[in-house]
């Protein structure tokens, strides 16, 4: 039987979810520089000062919108894992093309990741929302060591003792393509498209994985 306190606790996270959906919607339509706290509020039919209970700030309620991005990523990277008709580098590549695939179809869930790497953004968040987020990365970064230290096991990547070292090449070749492309299209510079761009960045990493180069 449900406790008054497991009830509370349900009806704060429907509640939270609720705000997260108003937010998701309204960042979307007019992005994160156009958007306000009283806009969010009124399309979740709340007041401000409810927002203010659950997030510290607007970068607070924008950064916890990766919790669902990560719950996202942390079941296909399962899946991947668990697949056994993939060899361990198939699955590196089919976490990859995952990966550029989502990127492509949520532009505006990028932007909400790459914010986390921006400075001093720790300070407008709330303990709640970086701890949730940081396990999220923590577990990513878990998925992708596991492949990895497989990998390794079967001598066909690299050695297990580089396997921390790639995870941050992989992690931040990923980031790395999505401000690149941005800077494109925001400045109109020369390049192929992002798949193209994704493709031709995981190909030379690929190539650092396979020949036992990253030490």
């Amino acid at each position: 039987m449900t406790t008054a306190h497991e009830r509370k606790q349900q009806e704060r996270q429907a509640r939270r979810r609720r705000i997260q959906r108003a937010a998701r919607t309204v960042f979307a339509e007019k992005g994160y520089a156009k958007t306000s706290i009283e806009q969010i509020a009124r399309e979740a039919s709340l007041s401000v000062g409810a927002i203010y209970l659950y997030f510290r700030s607007k970068e607070d309620l924008y950064v916890s919108l990766l919790e669902e991005t990560l719950e996202l990523f942390d079941g296909e990277m399962t899946q991947i894992r668990n697949r056994t008709d993939l060899k361990v580098d198939d699955k590196l590549r089919h976490t990859w093309t995952f990966l550029t695939q989502w990127a492509g179809a949520d532009i505006e869930a990028t932007r909400v990741l790459r914010l986390v790497s921006q400075p001093n953004i720790r300070k407008q968040l709330s303990d709640e929302v970086a701890e949730t987020v940081g396990k999220g990365i923590a577990q990513i970064r878990m998925h992708l060591s596991a492949m990895i230290r497989e990998g390794a096991s079967l001598d066909v990547v690299v050695s297990e003792s580089a396997a921390d070292t790639t995870v941050d090449l992989f992690w931040a070749l990923f980031l790395g393509v999505l401000q690149t492309n941005d800077a494109r299209l925001n400045l109109d510079l020369p390049g192929g498209s992002f798949n193209e761009l994704a493709r031709n960045a995981f190909t030379a990493i690929e190539g650092s994985l396979n020949s036992h180069s990253v030490n």
